[in-house]
C-alpha cells in the first residue's frame, strides 16, 4: 500500500509543471525563452540579475538557466552565489562559447547540471529542463527519505534508552 502511495506521489510531482527562471541580459532572448516554453514550463524571466534573485527567494524555482556573458555578473558568478542558497535548484550555464577555464570553473565552482549553447535547438532545450527536473524530483525524495530515517533513528534511539532504564 505504501509503495503505490509513493508511486501516487511521484506521478503527482511529474505532473506539476517545473518552475525555470531565465536569466540574460538580453531581452529579445528572454522574451523569446518566455514565449518557447511558458506552455510545457511555469517560466520566469528576467535581464536582471537582481530580479532574479528575488524571484529565487520568493519562488520555488526548480532550474536556473544563466547566461554566462551578462554586465553586472558573469554566469558563473550568479550560479556559484545561487547554488549557496538555492542548492536543490538545478543549474545551467547558457553560452555562445565556453572556454575550458569556464567550463572548469562552472563545474568546480557552480556545480552546474548542464551546459547549454547557444543558439540552442527548442527539443534539446526541452529535453534538458525534463531531465534537470527529474534531478531536482529525485534530490527531493532523498533529502525527505533521510529526514524520516533521522526521525526513525531518533525514535529507536529512545525506545533503547526506555528498555535500557527498565
Amino acid at each position: 500500500m505504501k509503495h503505490t502511495h509513493a508511486a501516487n506521489q511521484t506521478n503527482a510531482m511529474n505532473a506539476l509543471k517545473a518552475n525555470v527562471l531565465f536569466l540574460d541580459d538580453d531581452a529579445v532572448a528572454v522574451h523569446n525563452f518566455k514565449a518557447q516554453f511558458s506552455e510545457q514550463f511555469e517560466v520566469f524571466a528576467t535581464n536582471d540579475p537582481f530580479e532574479a534573485y528575488k524571484i529565487l527567494a520568493s519562488s520555488n524555482i526548480h532550474i536556473l538557466i544563466v547566461d554566462q556573458a551578462m554586465p553586472l555578473i558573469n554566469g558563473i558568478d550568479f550560479l556559484q552565489r545561487m547554488s549557496v542558497e538555492f542548492p536543490k535548484a538545478q543549474r545551467i550555464l547558457l553560452t555562445n562559447t565556453v572556454s575550458t577555464d569556464a567550463m572548469f570553473d562552472a563545474i568546480n565552482k557552480a556545480n552546474v547540471f548542464r551546459v547549454l549553447m547557444k543558439p540552442f535547438k527548442k527539443d534539446d532545450v526541452t529535453n534538458m529542463l525534463n531531465d534537470a527536473y527529474q534531478r531536482y524530483n529525485q534530490l527531493n525524495e532523498a533529502e525527505e527519505s533521510l529526514k524520516k530515517l533521522t526521525k526513525q533513528n531518533q525514535q529507536f534511539e529512545f525506545l533503547l534508552r526506555q528498555q535500557m532504564l527498565s
